[in-house]
C-alpha cells in the first residue's frame, strides 16, 4: 500500500511517499512565503502549496491513503464554509502576554494538574482570548479554530477535527480524558463549540472528497488519518521511548522525550507535557525558541550565508577561551517557561573573533538543551540514547558539540532525517492496522547509526560557566 505523508511545516511544506514496508519511495516540498509578519501565514497558501505537491505524486505514486501532521499551537479561526477569516498566527507569536497572565493567575495550579502545563503565550488558548477581545465580530462568525494539519483535512474530507497531540497544544484539553473542558473554555470567555472535535491520532477522519480529488489528483474515496502535531511525529520519527531523546535544531531547538502518566504529572510545570500519538504514552518538551533561528540571525549580523556561519564557527577558539552564549534572543522556553527575549554573550572581550562568537552561539544553544535533558533524567528518569535530527545531524561542528555535551549517551544519526514525515507514516500504518503497536511501527521505519562520544572536560567546563551565567 503506498501512504502519503503531509507535513505543513513553518517554513515550507512536505510530502512522502510510503510503503506499507516503511520504505519512502518520494519526497518533494515547496517553501512557503512569508507574509508582512514573521509570526503569521496564509492558510490558503498551506493549502494551494500542499495540493500542487499532492498532483505531482499523484501522477507517478497513486496514493492509497493520507495521513498528516503539521506545526502547533496556531491560530486559525475558518467560517461556515470552511474559509479562513484571517491569516493564521503561528506559535512564534508571543503578544498574549496580557491574556497569559490572567489565565495563571486565575488558574494557577489546575492547570498543571488538567492540561500538564501553564499558560504560556506560545498556546492557541491565549491567542484566541486575544482574538475574541481584539476581533469580536471574526470571532463571532468563527466555526472553528483550527490547526496546520487540521485545515488541510478540512479541505480533503470537509471534516472539522484535530488530534490529542495538537489539542493538548492548545490548552484546555483534559489530558487524562483527551476531551475538552467546557467550564474552562467558559470562564475565560471562550465557546468551547467553536473547537474540533478530538480524534485518536490512528483514526480515519473522513474520505478524499470528489472536489477534493479534483485540487489533488488524489483518488476519492482514499481514507485521510488525522495525524498528530509535527512534536509528536518528530518523536515517533526519531524512535523516542522511555528509554530514547531526540534533539532537534529546526527554527526552533526542542529536545523531545516520552513517559508513562507518572512521569507526566512528575515533571508538569518544569517541562512541556503534551499528549502523544501513541496513547501510552505522554510526550516531554524541553525547548529553546530560537533553536537554530540563532544561528541564521547571526550570520545575518555578519553578513553570511548559514552555511558559512558553520564554517565559522568550527574555526573558533576553544571552549574554555569563548564567550558564553545565552540563546534567548526569542525568550528562554522550557524550562523557564518564559517568552520574553533576552539573549546575550557573556564574558565578551576585545580578544574575541567573529569565529569565537559563532561557535559560542553552537555551544549555548546545545547547553540550553542540556539543561532541559538534566532536568528530564534528574526527574524522569535516565535515557541512555540520543537521537540527533535537523540541523544536529547534518553539521559536523554541532554534532561535535552534541557529543562533547551529551557524553556518555549513545548517540544515533538517523538514516532517515524527515522526522516528522516518518512519524506521520509510522501513524498511518498503526491505524490502518499494517502494524499492531507503535513500536512496530517504530521498528519498521526507525534506523540509525552510531556516533561517537566520549567525555570532553573543556566542553563540560563551558556548559557549567553556561548555568552560571544564567543565574547572574
Amino acid at each position: 500500500m503506498k501512504i502519503v505523508a503531509i507535513d505543513v511545516g513553518t517554513s515550507r511544506i512536505k510530502a512522502a511517499v510510503f510503503i506499507d514496508s516503511g520504505v519512502m519511495t518520494a519526497l518533494v516540498d515547496r517553501r512557503l512565503a512569508r507574509l508582512a509578519s514573521p509570526t503569521t501565514q496564509s492558510a490558503l497558501e498551506w493549502a494551494e502549496t500542499t495540493e500542487e505537491l499532492l498532483r505531482g505524486l499523484a501522477v507517478e505514486h497513486t496514493p492509497e491513503a493520507v495521513v498528516l501532521t503539521g506545526n502547533m499551537h496556531a491560530l486559525l479561526a475558518v467560517d461556515a464554509a470552511g474559509e479562513p477569516l484571517a491569516p493564521a498566527v503561528l506559535w512564534n507569536d508571543t503578544g498574549a502576554q496580557a491574556e497569559t497572565a490572567e489565565l495563571n493567575r486565575q488558574g494557577g495550579a489546575e492547570l498543571l494538574r488538567q492540561f500538564g502545563n501553564t499558560a504560556t503565550p506560545v498556546f492557541t488558548f491565549p491567542k484566541m482570548m486575544k482574538f475574541r477581545r481584539e476581533q469580536p465580530d471574526v470571532y463571532v462568525h468563527t466555526k472553528a479554530f483550527l490547526q496546520s494539519k487540521d485545515f488541510i483535512a478540512l479541505r480533503l474530507t470537509g471534516q472539522y477535527a484535530t488530534d490529542p497531540v495538537d489539542a493538548s497544544g492548545v490548552l484546555g484539553m483534559d489530558l487524562d480524558t483527551q476531551t475538552w473542558n467546557p467550564a474552562f473554555f467558559a470562564e475565560f470567555g471562550l465557546d468551547v463549540s467553536k473547537m474540533p472535535a478530538i480524534l485518536p491520532s490512528t483514526a480515519i477522519v473522513g474520505t478524499v472528497t470528489a472536489m477534493a480529488a479534483n485540487r489533488t489528483g488524489l483518488r476519492a474515496g482514499i481514507p485521510v488519518i488525522i495525524g498528530a502535531g509535527d512534536l509528536s511525529t518528530a518523536a515517533v520519527g526519531s524512535g523516542v521511548d522511555e528509554e530514547t531523546m531526540s534533539l532537534t535544531l529546526g527554527t526552533a531547538g526542542q529536545l523531545l522525550a516520552a513517559g508513562d502518566r507518572a512521569a507526566g504529572e512528575a515533571l508538569a510545570g518544569r517541562l512541556f507535557v503534551f499528549s502523544h500519538a501513541d496513547p501510552q504514552l505522554r510526550l516531554f518538551l524541553g525547548s529553546v525558541p530560537a533553536g537554530g533561528f540563532n544561528f541564521e540571525w547571526i550570520a545575518g549580523l555578519f553578513g553570511i550565508s548559514v552555511p558559512e556561519f558553520f564554517q565559522t564557527a568550527a574555526a573558533g577558539a576553544a571552549p574554555n577561551e569563548l564567550p558564553v552564549y545565552l540563546p534567548y534572543i526569542l525568550g528562554r522556553g522550557a524550562p523557564f517557561m518564559d517568552y520574553v527575549p533576552d539573549g546575550s554573550w557573556r564574558g565578551l572581550t576585545a580578544l574575541h573573533r567573529r569565529e569565537d562568537l559563532c561557535r559560542a552561539a553552537v555551544l549555548g544553544t546545545l547547553s540550553a538543551l542540556r539543561q532541559s535533558g538534566d532536568l528530564l533524567e534528574t526527574i524522569a528518569g535516565k535515557r541512555p540514547r540520543l537521537v540527533l535530527q535537523a540541523l544536529a545531524c547534518r553539521e559536523a561542528v554541532v554534532r561535535e558539540a552534541a557529543a562533547g555535551l551529551f557524553a556518555g549517551k549513545e548517540l544515533l544519526l538517523p538514516e532517515n532525517s524527515e522526522a516528522s514525515l516518518a512519524g506521520a507514516a509510522a501513524i498511518a500504518l498503526v491505524g490502518l492496522k499494517f502494524v499492531p503497536d507503535f513500536r512496530s511501527a517504530i521498528a519498521r521505519l526507525f534506523q540509525a547509526s552510531g556516533l561517537p562520544s566520549s567525555p570532553d572536560d573543556a566542553i563540560e567546563r563551558y556548559y557549567q560557566r553556561f548555568l552560571a551565567r544564567q543565574q547572574e
